[in-house]
């Protein structure tokens, strides 16, 4: 393990003071090309604990604003902003991170924007309290087309179902909200165990189902 390798580990357990930050920036210079640096700005950040996120996020705005590089490490680096501040419950800097990710990707990155349209998609039911936005439908959409496998992880099987209540019910399609709902219903209680369960099983992965209080709290308050 090098001299940069064993600082990363350090701030990750033990926090990044203004005198590590000064530290770290020295240690990036002897890093190759501005891809390698952000990418280590971002790889590191994004194993802070959440206590830490706003350390977190200043060393991966650190890695945009001083090594310029193309649209891969701009929507990597936008996307796992996005992630941190989502598990910090900031919704609305998470989507507009999401925002700036998606914003990021070029011709060549287009085909990252369904993966990126279910975070944008989460991010939008909280910020608009589940009430339904044409944007939102918009993203559904677009997530819908997400790989068997993507859907197949109970948290993105969940998100789906809620997000087809909500569409669903905007448009007076209460058969497909109940279908929707009994979906989440399922996959809320604890024997569910996803659709590919068994093969992240095989690789000692254990899916745990993530729901925030306002989702429980629009779940519960459900009556179809």
């Amino acid at each position: 393990m090098g001299k940069i390798d064993e600082f990363e580990d350090k701030i990750i357990k033990q926090g990044m003071s203004d005198e590590d930050f000064e530290e770290y920036k020295e240690l990036l210079k002897r890093v190759r090309g501005n891809f390698g640096k952000r990418q280590r700005c971002y790889t590191t950040a994004i194993q802070f604990p959440t206590k830490n996120a706003n350390q977190a996020i200043k060393l991966i705005e650190y890695g945009l604003e001083t090594f310029p590089d193309e649209w891969f490490s701009t929507y990597t680096s936008y996307l796992y902003i996005g992630k941190i501040y989502e598990s910090s419950r900031k919704y609305q800097k998470a989507y507009d991170s999401y925002l700036m990710a998606l914003n990021a990707l070029g011709e060549m990155g287009k085909g990252y924007k369904v993966e990126l349209s279910g975070d944008l998609c989460w991010m939008r039911l909280h910020i608009d309290s589940f009430q339904y936005s044409e944007e939102l439908e918009e993203l559904y959409s677009c997530y819908d087309k997400t790989d068997e496998f993507s859907k197949g992880f109970i948290n993105s099987e969940f998100r789906r179902a809620i997000t087809q209540i909500v569409i669903a019910l905007h448009h007076n399609e209460k058969a497909v909200a109940k279908e929707a709902y009994k979906q989440a219903t399922a996959i809320y209680s604890s024997s569910h165990v996803g659709k590919i369960h068994n093969i992240l099983a095989r690789h000692n992965y254990k899916e745990t189902l993530k729901i925030t209080p306002e989702v429980e709290s629009f779940f519960s308050g459900l009556k179809l």
